[in-house]
């Protein structure tokens, strides 16, 4: 039977409570769907015909930037890459940097042009590089799709041209997003506003981007976004923000106007960082405690969390009303590896228990030479 070492802290963190939603009204905004998120752990803040399945024109793109961010953190794709645009790409309509079929372009110019301009034919081709073909492309995108549990998306394409077929929600766009914000591959470019490539086999034309998002110049905090409009989708806009350590995913559907999409997704994120707020108080990866450990090459080990310890909830809460204990294993024994659990943080509030977070060693713990133990353990105490 294990035995734990017990460590209390007075601290704040949550695990699983329901947010209330309050301050908006559903009636009291424009765009025919929309919804308000805590990007930690996914939970809805605010909703309005939040699953209801609407046309997202280029906010589609998130879903490629998903995929080509997952494949950079992989090493399958560098930004200095080049890729051979082919005719199909060159020839998309809508939004687009006017690329020429056979031209030569690096993967980093067409992540400006699809974060910045929303490029059509950028997307094309960047879905024909590495995926073979638009529709195995379609495919992977709506293969991540379930994974990631958007069961009310389906893509037809990789740029949200008009589709009867092409459906998502608001619930599913968030979802993607914060998936998104996992990675920072393409932060740089959804931040700025005005950059440019040169387009043509002679690199002889140069493209202005302006970004999409106006966003990028008023609003605190603001962490990136994409926009989107087809005259069925109308203006769209999903958005993140953080603000001290609360970060907020903010969409709309459906706005009359590209003044609405933008105003009410700030009146969300306003609504959000006023009545919440988010504790961080050990991030992911930083050392909490030492434990003890028996036959190892170190004596002591590092805990760690492999997720921020946190506590999100109303900006009204108080750090006293918590209690954060650790609950360590006392006999931990060399070897160790880094999936190896060595106990639990719990959260305490009022006696009851509201969450646990797995603790772990920070790095991988040898066995000692068996000699070496001897020496250390039992021939330097005789000879004390």
């Amino acid at each position: 039977m294990k035995k734990f070492i017990t460590i209390f802290f007075v601290s704040m963190m949550i695990f699983n409570l329901v947010i209330p939603a309050y301050g908006i009204e559903a009636d009291s905004l424009e765009s025919r769907s929309a919804i308000l998120i805590n990007a930690d752990d996914g939970r809805i803040l605010f909703e309005k015909n939040a699953n209801d399945k609407l046309p997202p024109a280029s906010i589609t793109k998130i879903m490629l930037l998903v995929l080509i961010c997952e494949r950079m953190d992989d090493g399958q794709l560098t930004l200095d890459e080049e890729l051979t645009i082919s005719e199909n790409a060159a020839g998309m309509g809508g939004s687009q940097i006017y690329l020429e079929a056979y031209e030569v372009q690096t993967v980093e110019n067409m992540l400006k042009a699809i974060a910045m301009r929303s490029a059509n034919d950028a997307s094309v081709a960047m879905a024909e590089f590495m995926y073979g073909s638009v529709e195995s492309c379609v495919k992977a995108m709506n293969d991540r799709a379930k994974e990631l549990g958007m069961n009310d998306t389906v893509f037809t394409n990789v740029t949200g041209l008009p589709d009867p077929d092409h459906l998502t929600t608001a619930k599913d766009i968030a979802t993607m997003t914060r998936e998104l914000l996992k990675y920072n591959y393409v932060d740089e470019y959804m931040l700025t506003w005005m950059d440019s490539v040169y387009v043509g086999k002679e690199k002889n034309s140069e493209q202005v981007l302006v970004n999409t998002n106006r966003l990028i110049n008023n609003y605190e905090g603001l962490l990136g976004g994409k926009t989107g409009y087809t005259s069925e989708a109308r203006y769209c806009l999903s958005a993140a923000a953080r603000r001290n350590d609360t970060t907020l995913i903010a969409v709309v559907l459906g706005c009359d106007n590209t003044k609405v999409r933008f105003n009410e997704t700030q009146k969300l994120l306003n609504e959000g960082f006023a009545n919440f707020r988010n504790f961080i108080f050990h991030k992911k990866g930083e050392v909490i405690t030492t434990a003890p450990v028996f036959c190892g090459k170190d004596e002591n080990i590092n805990v760690v969390s492999r997720e921020n310890i946190n506590y999100f909830t109303e900006s009204n809460c108080k750090l006293e009303d918590f209690n954060l204990e650790y609950l360590l294993d006392e006999n931990l024994k060399a070897p160790l590896n880094l999936d190896t659990s060595l106990g639990v943080a719990r959260l305490y509030k009022d006696g009851e228990v509201l969450g646990e977070f797995e603790l772990y060693p920070e790095k991988d713990i040898e066995k000692e030479n068996l000699f070496k133990f001897y020496f250390k353990n039992v021939l330097q105490s005789t000879i004390r």
